[in-house]
């Protein structure tokens, strides 16, 4: 046996799991004796200067990697910011380890900083527990264990500064038996359903963004042979510029008449978190292929395959279907919906034409981080995409403040390839101290500001509702200042001015740039009409 304290125990296990860094704001507790043990085991500590930022950037990075995501707050306040960005790994099925100061068992009154930190996570996590030096080494790899584990998610972990330090002894690791994950439902059954199918449509989910499950969605397509539809966070697992691609799947009003036309609806790895909620109106039978079971769906399927995707799929790819659709007919579908969502007819310069420049002078290989909010719907309908991961969204929780700093874990994974931003003002508003981080990391990162001073997809349903504008527009701020203060450089570029060469600078500049944007929404409220009725 060898002796360690408990944080080093840990950072074993996490250097073990394929974990290269931390991320969050310290307190004065067991952080400090983490963020120690792992120095030692290669692992870097990301400091952000918001919790909730730090949690976007470990969780992203789990998505990315496969390898759980690992955030650090302090005890009390840092464990309450931190709970937006845990609730995105909740929601969004992320690999993610939240650590939080504790105080020692022996505190007595009063309570300063002190509350039921457990009980405030319960909700969103799958897992809770307080280490004690005694068992803390085989809790916390049994707790890694489970956040990867499918559907992969976050746990949270009280650490106090006294067992963190305390010295255990550490058992020679076993290799355990492999899980092998079992097949639930009658594949035979699918097949037969495939079989009689003239006219499928297959819809990607971010369960594929995997490699090995991306590959299998795609040979799923090929034998199918009709239009696939991707969710937002599966963007880029079917290449777009495949001619059987026709679209974003939402569960929306757009999405209807694609639908509308098939008569079998093949779910491949799609979480119902994914669909906008509303009911389900397509008569079609669905198959469900899905690593998970039992999944709340809007409908009742005809036949759920659970188990591995790929296992699942292969199969079924076999399959024989004497496919209708015409290659035509899957063009005029995908090229109706990209007309049907344009916002380009504004007086003032139009979201659209923002994307389609910055996708223009953008890098190859360049990857997009999108915030919340009106900009999203021209952003995810107009960048291109061609792999898993090229696109990181928010979609299960919807969250603004996430572009940047998701942009920023993308390219501490990557430094290689370049990363942009696409943001609104409101969402730049919420991680703006970010900027500073950009610059201390001298991150490649190009941030793009939609400004037109106003919450725009609130103030849009507000309009819907006829209500009086109150609550959601405000001067409008200067970005371009405030990221050079922080220490990035940036353009502003008003309504009037070009926009080419303000793009062409940031992206052949080194280190973090940023581009605020002057945009019209006038248009926002046509296209969310056409989205979603």
């Amino acid at each position: 046996m060898n002796e360690e304290t408990l944080a080093g125990a840990i950072a074993w296990t996490l250097a073990d799991l394929g974990v290269k860094r931390m991320f969050g704001v310290p307190g004065g507790g067991s952080s400090l004796d983490l963020i120690d043990a792992s120095a030692k085991h290669g692992i870097d500590f990301v400091l952000s200067r918001t919790e909730n930022a730090a949690a976007i950037m470990a969780a992203v990075t789990g998505e990315m990697t496969g390898a759980p995501g690992v955030v650090l707050t302090g005890i009390g306040p840092g464990a309450a910011s931190v709970t937006n960005g845990v609730a995105y790994a909740s929601l969004e099925r992320a690999p993610l380890i939240v650590f939080t100061d504790a105080h020692e068992e022996t505190a007595i009154a009063p309570p300063h900083q002190i509350f039921d930190q457990r009980s405030m996570f319960e909700p969103i996590t799958k897992a809770r527990c307080r280490l004690n030096a005694e068992d803390g080494a085989t809790v916390f790899a049994e707790l890694a264990e489970m956040a990867i584990a499918e559907p992969p998610g976050p746990v949270h972990i009280d650490l106090s500064a006294k067992v963190a330090g305390t010295t255990v002894k550490l058992k020679s690791a076993e290799t355990p038996e492999p899980f092998k994950q079992q097949i639930i439902g009658d594949l035979s059954a699918a097949t037969r359903v495939i079989e009689a199918t003239e006219k499928p449509v297959l819809i990607v989910g971010h369960q594929c963004r995997p490699q090995k499950r991306a590959e299998a969605a795609i040979r799923l397509a090929r034998a199918l042979n009709g239009p696939v539809m991707t969710t937002y966070k599966a963007k880029g697992v079917f290449p777009e510029t495949d001619a059987l691609f026709v679209g974003a799947f939402t569960n929306a009003q757009l999405d209807h008449s694609v639908l509308a036309e098939s008569d079998l609806i093949v779910l491949c790895g799609v979480d119902p978190v994914e669909m906008i909620p509303g009911n389900w109106t397509h008569d079609a039978p669905v198959v469900v292929l899905s690593e998970t079971a039992g999944l709340a769906l809007p409908f009742v399927a005809a036949e759920a395959i659970s188990g591995p995707l790929a296992d699942i799929a292969a199969p079924l790819s076999e399959t024989k279907v004497k496919s209708a659709w015409k290659p035509e007919k899957i063009a005029a579908h995908r090229d109706r919906l990209r007309q049907t969502i344009a916002n380009n007819s504004t007086p003032g310069r139009s979201p659209d034409e923002v994307i389609d420049a910055v996708s223009a002078a953008a890098p190859a290989g360049t990857r997009l981080a999108v915030d919340a909010g009106a900009h999203m719907f021209s952003t995810m309908a107009r960048w291109p995409a061609a792999a898993p991961h090229d696109v990181l969204k928010s979609n299960g929780l919807s969250t603004m403040g996430f572009a940047l700093p998701a942009a920023l874990a993308s390219w501490l994974e990557e430094p290689d390839r370049p990363a942009v931003a696409v943001t609104g003002d409101g969402g730049m508003m919420m991680c703006l101290g970010e900027l500073s981080t950009a610059s201390r990391l001298s991150a490649n990162v190009t941030i793009v500001v939609f400004n037109d001073a106003a919450l725009s997809l609130i103030d849009i349903k507000q309009q819907r509702q006829q209500r009086p504008p109150l609550g959601v527009r405000y001067p409008k701020s200067n970005f371009a200042d405030a990221a050079r203060a922080l220490g990035c450089d940036a353009w502003t570029v008003g309504a009037q001015d070009p926009l080419e060469f303000a793009l062409s600078e940031a992206f052949e500049t080194d280190g973090p740039t940023l581009v605020d944007v002057t945009v019209d929404p006038s248009g926002y409220r046509d296209q969310l009409t056409a989205l979603r009725g």
